[in-house]
């Protein structure tokens, strides 16, 4: 089993819940994509979407944030 320290993790999303969420639906992606180019990935591919989210190579939002961003486009937008 891969160990993965914690506190990177934590680093990336501060919420452990939320950051497993994630992880979860990139090894998905990963998985999907794999599949559809008949490409073996190397290890499983839960370590590597978690290591890929402690690299920063996984792009996410929070929910406050996409508001965030929401309301300041709308901003940009009505100007």
């Amino acid at each position: 089993m891969t160990y993965i320290p914690r506190h990177k993790v934590i680093a990336r999303i501060p919420n452990k819940f939320e950051a497993i969420t994630v992880a979860a639906l990139e090894a998905r992606r990963l998985n999907e994509r794999a599949r559809m180019f008949g490409v073996a990935l190397p290890g499983k591919i839960t370590s590597l979407a978690v290591s890929r989210l402690i690299d920063g190579k996984v792009e996410y939002f929070d929910k406050k944030e996409r508001a965030r961003l929401a309301r300041l486009e709308m901003e940009q937008e009505s100007e």
